[in-house]
């Protein structure tokens, strides 16, 4: 989880810049469609690398697959990130907000069947493990506020300070630097410290999110994106610090048998958190947005970010206090 997780989050904010790339590069005229199309490109060549380099495994026919659990999971997560999108973008009328009252009830519907099941997806004694569900609530929260975060960065450089697809990837570009030194750095000292390293990169976070909401607070869109390159590399080294401890100090106390549910889970849930946190943010962005302007509504979304950093850094005190003895 130490290498896996730092690669996860810097690919959730090279996605956009990749994208911005491609949108300002028009492909054959096709605009904004290369974002998706490269999807196939890139699929192909990881099936093709999966072939030739992963374990051959054959299948466990005694491991059996929760279908119904599955289902429940799935439609939920479908139901809610569809409604907050749809809400966001289209206003908050019958449709959304009934997906968002029908992912829930799914969600619940869920959470009771993994008590019911005789081979549940997440392992009931996993949700009775204090550390690991901390870890859970902290990873979904914090996740979901810094990518949803990035991706209205992105939007305020274009839509606010007017700049092209392919500037604002540049001017996010920071962002990513500082997930990957972070991720370096911090990597071999997750033994050591524990979740004092998640602390210190909830606090860097923070420090990045109050730098970025100052400078716009008091230059609005008049702020230069070079004004704003220190506190979104700061904003990446707190990422990157806590993308590579969060999810080990999470597992420090689960049982060996349980780390496969466990890490499943999380891997997870981070992979929900950025599409959740983008429809979260951006609906907040949009509305301010639509009130107030875009200054105004970058500082209330970055706000809004840096008090779940906040209420993350209550949660910390729930974790274990070391990360898995496996952590070199």
């Amino acid at each position: 989880m130490a290498a896996f997780g730092p690669v996860l989050g810097a690919s959730a904010v090279l996605g956009p810049i990749v994208a911005g790339f491609l949108i300002s590069a028009d492909i054959a005229g096709l605009t904004w469609r290369p974002i998706f199309l490269i999807n196939i490109v890139l699929g192909t060549a990881g099936f093709l690398a999966a072939l030739r380099l992963l374990p051959h495994d054959g299948p466990a026919s005694a491991v059996p697959i929760d279908g119904l659990g599955s289902g429940l999971l799935g439609a939920s997560m479908f139901a809610l990130i569809y409604g907050l999108i749809e809400g966001s973008t289209a206003g908050w009328t019958a449709l959304p907000i009934g997906c968002l009252v029908t992912g829930a009830v799914l969600l619940a519907g869920f959470g009771v069947r993994q008590h019911l099941a005789a081979d549940p997806l997440i392992l009931p004694s996993l949700l009775a493990n204090r550390g690991f569900t901390a870890g859970l609530l902290l990873g979904l929260a914090f996740f979901a506020a810094v990518n949803g975060l990035a991706y209205v960065i992105s939007l305020f450089f274009q839509d606010a300070l007017g700049m092209t697809p392919r500037a604002a990837a540049i001017a996010l570009s920071p962002l990513v630097i500082g997930i990957i030194i972070a991720s370096f750095v911090c990597r071999p000292l997750v033994g050591k410290l524990g979740r004092v390293l998640v602390i210190i990169g909830l606090a860097t976070t923070l420090a990045g999110a109050a730098g970025l909401w100052a400078t716009v607070l008091a230059e609005g869109t008049a702020v230069s994106a070079w004004a704003l390159v220190p506190s979104i590399l700061v904003l990446g080294a707190g990422m990157g610090a806590c993308i590579s401890s969060i999810y080990d100090v999470a597992i420090g106390d689960v049982a060996p048998a349980e780390a496969g549910s466990a890490s499943g889970a999380l891997s997870a849930v981070q992979q929900l958190a950025a599409a959740m946190g983008s429809a979260v943010v951006t609906t907040v962005y949009f509305s301010q947005q639509a009130r107030h302007g875009a200054g105004h509504a970058m500082t209330v979304s970055v706000a809004v970010v840096g008090a779940i950093a906040l209420l993350d850094l209550g949660l910390v005190w729930l974790l274990p206090k070391s990360a898995s003895q496996e952590q070199p």
